[in-house]
């Protein structure tokens, strides 16, 4: 296959691992590569990471799959990573601590500060998260409150993938979107929240300059061009939060589209020209990175990470999640009357609980691995029907639709939700890439500022084909998912009691 330079090179800065692709002019991945790495589990609530594991990874992917490419052949690269961190760095952009991840939930008693000053709904509409602490604004308060040295250090408190385009470039910014993911942002006005940050006694200038994601943040310079044999002064785009590149490789780049992801979480993102704020204050709402506009991201807590779980503890190794999911699709709708709760890490969307526990309701001596395998697909499945429903709420539809993810490799777990949801699904030629090649089109879209990333989506996003619900098991579903519904409620008091 004949490749079209200049290419670009996207970088997705995942919980797992950073993926890198490189991605000529017409949209075609000429190379890919992922890098792994761990995470520091310190106890239950308390997920960190090391970010120069980070940096660790995108040099080494980077000096792999540009071997034999000229570096003035690549006019530009950028970031997107997971968000709603906390990073405090030094004046150098050193890290004093290693970065706690979206799902370290240990400012609990700070988020209980907070609620005890602002109004819940008050805090959602301006910041577009309901109170939580899963967001980055609870992390900082804690730092400040227990590890006050690093805290007074702290010469910004910045996601990864600024620290990563600062390593690049030298420079430290951030953007609407991750900003919009800190509890900490007007996501209307788009400026840091001051009456919030000044109850936090966080003081906003420990936070970065935010900008738009489709701009260049700076150049690569000399050490960073060695490093990763690239040309000294390539641009840097700033990058976004992962959910606003995920919807631009899924095609959500227009008021009312929409992707169902199934990676690590399971959400449904919708993008929208205003803020769409839930009556009940339980869907986040985020900046886009695409100018003027704005996303809901509807997030359940584990969905790829329930199923790794699962295949980890009590599959061998000659059971891959192929032959699983073959064994699966002989069963009928509902596992033969088994329940999976998917709250392995608590739960975001609906119940926003971060002491809800998973649970297999419904065991009995019929009960097969394949029973159990399944169960976990459609609980995770279930847990995105309540999400659709939080949206009807608000008033949003379902019209244009794309399935994305490494879930979507699964022709059986994407028939399972469809059935769930009960919509359409474009299905995605690349649904495990789309985050990376929303990354490569924000890059190009920098670059080129006159190009509308909607007319990039058929080269970056062509559609494989588009999948229906079948309607009879959707009816099914329908039925179980009213069980399903009574489970949390009737367990909650024993879950955290546990």
């Amino acid at each position: 296959m004949r490749f079209s330079p200049p290419y670009v090179l996207a970088f997705d800065v995942g919980t797992t691992g950073c993926k890198g692709v490189l991605v000529d002019s017409e949209g075609l991945i000429i190379r890919k590569l992922t890098k792994s790495y761990p995470s520091v589990v310190q106890k239950t609530g308390r997920l960190e990471q090391d970010p120069l594991l980070w940096w660790k990874a995108v040099t080494e992917i980077a000096s792999t799959i540009l071997k034999k490419i000229n570096p003035t052949d690549v006019s530009g690269l950028g970031f997107c990573g997971t968000m709603a961190a906390a990073l405090p760095v030094d004046k150098n952009g050193r890290p004093l601590r290693n970065a706690m991840l979206y799902s370290d939930v240990r400012g609990t008693d700070q988020v209980t500060r907070l609620a005890s000053e602002f109004n819940a709904k008050d805090v959602y509409c301006l910041t577009g998260n309901p109170l939580s602490p899963v967001y980055s604004l609870s992390k900082w308060m804690w730092i400040r409150e227990n590890e006050n040295k690093i805290f007074e250090k702290t010469w910004k408190f910045i996601q990864p993938k600024d620290f990563l385009v600062h390593k690049l470039t030298g420079e430290i910014v951030t953007d609407y979107v991750d900003a919009s993911a800190t509890m900490a942002f007007d996501v209307t006005r788009r400026e840091w929240a001051e009456e919030l940050l000044e109850f936090a006694r966080i003081p906003l200038d420990k936070l970065p300059e935010t900008r738009s994601s489709i701009s260049i943040a700076g150049e690569v310079t000399s050490k960073a061009a060695e490093e990763l044999r690239l040309k000294k002064g390539t641009p840097v785009i700033v990058g976004c939060g992962d959910t606003a590149a995920l919807l631009a490789g899924a095609r959500a780049v227009i008021k009312g589209t929409t992707t169902v992801y199934l990676g690590a979480a399971a959400e449904i993102d919708v993008t929208t020209d205003r803020p769409m704020f839930n009556p009940r204050a339980l869907i986040p709402v985020r900046c886009h990175a695409v100018p003027n506009m704005w996303f809901n991201s509807a997030s359940a807590m584990t969905s790829g990470t329930a199923l790794r779980w699962f295949v980890k503890q009590f599959c061998t190794e000659g059971e891959s999640y192929k032959e699983m999911d073959r064994k699966a699709a002989k069963l009928c709708p509902g596992s033969d009357g088994l329940i999976f709760l998917p709250y392995l890490s608590g739960e975001r969307m609906p119940i926003w609980d971060s002491k809800a526990k998973g649970a297999f309701i419904g065991i009995s001596m019929a009960s097969s691995k394949a029973h159990f395998y399944r169960s976990v697909l459609e609980g995770v499945a279930f847990s995105l029907r309540s999400i659709r429903d939080a949206y009807l709420e608000t008033k949003i539809k379902f019209e244009q639709a794309s399935i994305s993810g490494g879930g979507a490799e699964s022709s059986l777990w994407k028939q399972i939700v469809i059935d769930v949801l009960g919509f359409r699904c474009d299905d995605l030629a690349q649904p495990e890439e789309a985050s990376a090649l929303g990354v490569a089109m924000y890059i190009n879209a920098a670059l080129n500022g006159k190009r509308h990333l909607s007319e990039m989506a058929d080269k970056f996003a062509p559609i494989k084909k588009t999948v229906l619900p079948n309607r009879e098991k959707t009816a099914e579903y329908d039925r179980l998912y009213k069980i399903y519904s009574r489970c949390y409620p009737a367990l909650k008091e024993i879950m955290h009691q546990l």
